[in-house]
């Protein structure tokens, strides 16, 4: 059973265009950095049009545009733009706000029983870009659907993180009821979700009355939803198969081919083999939170190379390179706009994300912290962030990425009070020693000089050679560093690096195990970006049903468990609270160390002149900002 996005915004689908995607490549909301894409594909130049961008990307798209499959930046940036009025808007100063151009009313009650009831009124005249007229049954309807055993049947995503902490999820979500009973269709205009007990308090808990709206209507043509009072649930023809013909088609589905949306954006075509997308503006569309309507008639988002896109904005063929890592990139850049004559600009902003080693810790060598901790030892991790960035990155030391308020605030206890890991080829060994790693192939004494590789006997008496099977993506520059790095100082100590190149899609499935029978590889090196409700409490939990798309590296420790949902019960007005316990699960993280973090650097955003009003930041990205910007 496939398990949801690793992004708790992305799990109530779009949360109005929040930052929903790591723009150095996929997080949870989690990427690689500058993953190869095929770039020959001709694409209309911005002197076809003037209102338009063309948006290069590293990150291919891939066929999954609506949520519940993949969690590609480039897919989410798509998706972003084409659904919305969500309930509840993130604004670009970091707050939670109903949006009144969706919502009319909204109202939280605390019942007897500890439970929470979130009614909420949407205004009427509201449609999607066919002009079919969104009412509440839309919303309910969203609930429904994401967590239904039809849904799952599509092999989809059977879980709203949200929607987890509903009353009567588990019953609806197994298929045991039919009614959701905490979710409330009310009236054609007015539905309502009901929080249990034991989910409260939330520190984000305004989110809990996030949700926007899907078409029934093209989703589940002649279903309805009803409530006789007892809760939400769907009329008996709303089925497995009904599905599969209107989702999973795979010329034709709601999955591949969202053609009937809400957001800004509706999209107009989407090339699987180009992997190229064109989205124009929503003449139906009501405006943002704030009464925005967005300018720019078409977006274009193309597949580029970081090798050739500085050179594609030069020449016209694309005008606008986002999030751009790197010393070699940027300075690339920096010197495109110098020498444009003002035909090209920047925009600079730290990035919420980072780069990094990510572990599979639940088989292999790396299951064992003390191998982790070895190969951390073994990488000049300052070294290698200078030669990457240039000059434009950090190390940092644990889950955090230098825009986040929770790292400036913090800097300097976690400066002090984390293990940097600075190289020492004499600690790493000492640890693998500590580990057991103390024999050769035939069970006896390894012996340095003799022995090329160290094995430790397990449990069960067999011996486990100490070799670490790496996943990497081609083209990609953080790889070809690691790679010149670490292999030579692995053999030293008695340990083997053996990598496997393959496309950024089929690595994100293997860290996923998406369609993966028998995990194989220990080791993969890419890019997280962080959003603004990042769920520590699923990324840490123990809960098979998190591991995969939340616990990406399948890390199974009680302490960080326990630290992660004590954030999640952290009262939103307790920033004081919420800091000194974030520091904490900071300090166990890094002592397990599921991933080893490589750099967190500052993006640049380089594009031609003629954007104007662009201003991303780490948790403001391009499907943000483009929405606030206009052709000059």
């Amino acid at each position: 059973m496939k398990k949801f996005l690793a992004l708790l915004l992305a799990a109530m689908m779009t949360l109005s265009f929040a930052a929903c995607g790591d723009q150095g490549g996929t997080t949870p909301s989690n990427t690689g950095d500058n993953p190869s894409s095929d770039a020959s594909t001709p694409t209309p130049t911005s002197a076809d049009t003037k209102n338009e961008i063309i948006r290069g990307s590293v990150t291919d798209l891939d066929a999954n545009m609506m949520a519940g499959w993949t969690n590609s930046a480039a897919n989410n940036e798509v998706r972003n733009l084409i659904f919305g009025y969500n309930t509840v808007f993130y604004t670009k100063d970091g707050q939670f706000v109903f949006d009144p151009v969706v919502v009319k009313s909204h109202e939280d009650v605390v019942n007897e029983d500890g439970t929470k009831t979130y009614t909420i009124s949407i205004n009427e005249g509201l449609t999607y870009n066919d002009g079919t007229a969104i009412t509440a049954k839309d919303f309910v309807f969203t609930i429904l659907l994401y967590n239904s055993k039809a849904f799952e049947a599509q092999d989809g995503s059977d879980v709203m993180t949200m929607a987890l902490n509903y009353v009567g999820h588990e019953a609806y979500n197994s298929g045991e009821s039919k009614v959701f009973s905490g979710v409330r269709l009310l009236d054609d205009y007015t539905f309502s979700v009901t929080i249990k007990a034991e989910g409260l308090p939330f520190h984000f808990d305004v989110t809990y009355a996030s949700v926007n709206p899907m078409p029934i209507h093209v989703i589940a043509p002649e279903c309805e939803v009803k409530d006789d009072g007892q809760g939400a649930y769907m009329s008996d023809n709303f089925t497995a198969d009904l599905l599969t013909k209107t989702i999973s088609d795979s010329a034709t589905g709601y999955r591949y081919l969202p053609k009937v949306t809400c957001g800004p954006y509706q999209l107009e075509s989407h090339d699987q083999a180009t992997k190229q997308a064109v989205l124009t503006l929503n003449p139906k569309f009501a405006g943002l939170y704030d009464g925005r309507k967005p300018t720019i008639e078409k977006l274009i988002l193309k597949s580029v190379t970081s090798a050739t896109a500085i050179d594609e904005l030069k020449a016209g063929t694309i005008d606008l390179f986002a999030g751009v890592s790197g010393g070699t990139e940027i300075n690339s850049g920096l010197t495109a706009v110098e020498e444009s004559n003002g035909g090209l600009t920047y925009s600079t902003y730290l990035r919420a994300g980072y780069g990094q080693i990510t572990f599979s810790c639940d088989f292999g060598p790396t299951q064992f912290v003390e191998v982790r901790q070895a190969i951390a030892y073994l990488l000049d991790r300052d070294e290698f962030a200078r030669q990457y960035s240039g000059g434009f990155a950090k190390v940092v030391d644990g889950k955090y990425g230098l825009s986040l308020w929770e790292y400036q605030e913090n800097k300097d206890k976690l400066e002090t009070e984390l293990n940097h890991y600075t190289k020492n080829p004499e600690t790493a060994k000492q640890r693998l020693i500590d580990g057991g790693w103390t024999l050769n192939k035939d069970g006896n004494d390894f012996v340095e000089g003799t022995d090329d590789l160290r094995y430790k006997k397990m449990d069960d008496g067999s011996l486990m050679p100490l070799e670490i099977k790496w996943a990497n993506s081609p083209n990609n520059p953080v790889s070809d560093l690691l790679n010149t790095m670490l292999p030579k100082e692995m053999e030293k100590i008695g340990m083997k690096l053996s990598p496997t190149t393959m496309e950024f899609g089929v690595l994100l499935n293997n860290i996923y195990r998406d369609g993966i029978e028998k995990p194989e590889y220990h080791m993969f090196n890419l890019a997280t970006g962080f959003v603004p409700i990042s769920s520590y409490w699923y990324e840490s939990s123990m809960e098979e049903k998190f591991m995969g798309n939340y616990n990406q590296n399948f890390l199974r420790d009680e302490q960080l468990a326990k630290l992660g949902y004590e954030l999640k019960a952290i009262p939103s007005d307790d920033r004081e609270g919420w800091s000194a316990k974030w520091l904490e699960y900071q300090k166990r993280w890094n002592e397990l160390l599921p991933n080893i973090p490589l750099y967190s650097d500052e993006y640049h955003d380089f594009y031609d002149s003629k954007l104007k009003g662009y201003e991303p930041d780490g948790l403001w990205d391009f499907s943000s900002a483009i929405l606030y910007s206009d052709i000059g």
